[in-house]
């Protein structure tokens, strides 16, 4: 799990699905509940936390070869702010906000009858408050996607960033498959990880039941160390996703916060061997999860 959350990390793949011009605002709530430490032990605090985040997906070039394949050149930027609210932690966590922002350029082009190549390149504000040199990430990573139906696609490569303080490769994963028609199931692993089951009522309404990961992070300094604080969490609910036209829909998700990890690591490459070698990191408990979101196409 842990080596999949940091190639999502590594590799902010911000494609949309029909390569339209898209634009996602979402904001949730995860509602307290207690803290324990790598050894599942209770540590007397606990918290809760709110997001919100949003996206901007432009294709600014796109042209069809004589199979039909797309060239597409797109300008992805997004920013999230997460809150914590957190009690009797402070030795555990001292983080009260996360600011994220991150511009990148992806292109993706044919490069055989089944085989498309994506290239992505950009960089990231990981920060707490202040915006210091430390806290950009520059961020890249190509992957070789094979297009096996209209409506699967698997794809590997290498991502490439500098959380360590100098530039790392990591696996990166590609993998989008979804059923069209009254009954729909989606399974996606593009800028996260979500599956979902569901069912169109009418044209207005799909009822799904859904599974999400996503997650935060901030670099900064910490006892005179730099450090890395991630939070990754799991949700899993009943969403509800209304269809206003045939460019704009809202989502509004109840469910549980299944599991929200939150640790601070440091940043060398000992450190990031000895946190993928532990059996568990410290976590917040099953909460209940709640989330609005809005999509719009142009």
């Amino acid at each position: 799990m842990k080596a999949i959350l940091l190639s999502v990390f590594a590799l902010l793949l911000l494609l949309s699905e029909n390569v339209q011009a898209q634009v996602t605002i979402k904001t949730g709530y995860i509602s307290s509940s207690q803290y324990k430490d790598e050894e599942g032990q209770k540590t007397g605090g606990k918290g809760d936390m709110r997001f919100v985040e949003g996206n901007v997906n432009i294709p600014v070039s796109q042209k069809m070869n004589e199979r039909n394949q797309p060239t597409v050149w797109m300008i992805s930027t997004g920013a999230s702010y997460t809150a914590l609210n957190n009690k009797n932690l402070q030795s555990y966590i001292d983080v009260d906000q996360i600011i994220n922002a991150q511009l990148s350029v992806t292109n993706i082009r044919p490069i055989s009858k089944r085989w498309l190549l994506l290239t992505t390149i950009g960089a990231g504000v990981y920060t707490t408050s202040d915006v210091r040199l430390k806290n950009i990430l520059g961020q890249g990573g190509l992957v070789f996607i094979r297009q096996f139906k209209p409506n699967l696609a698997l794809g590997a490569g290498l991502a490439i960033n500098n959380t360590f303080g100098y530039p790392m490769l990591f696996p990166a994963i590609y993998f989008d498959w979804s059923t069209e028609g009254r009954y729909q199931i989606k399974v996606s692993m593009l800028n996260a990880m979500e599956v979902s089951a569901g069912m169109r009522m009418n044209k207005y309404l799909n009822l799904k039941v859904v599974a999400e990961m996503n997650g935060s992070l901030a670099l900064l300094e910490r006892e005179g160390k730099d450090v890395v604080f991630s939070q990754q969490f799991i949700i899993a609910g009943l969403q509800p996703e209304f269809n206003i036209g045939n460019s704009f829909s809202v989502t509004a998700t109840a469910g549980v916060s299944c599991s929200r990890i939150a640790y601070y690591t440091t940043r060398t490459l000992k450190a990031f061997f000895k946190d993928m070698s532990k059996d568990a990191d410290p976590y917040f408990k099953p909460a209940a999860y709640v989330s609005l979101g809005m999509k719009y196409q142009f």
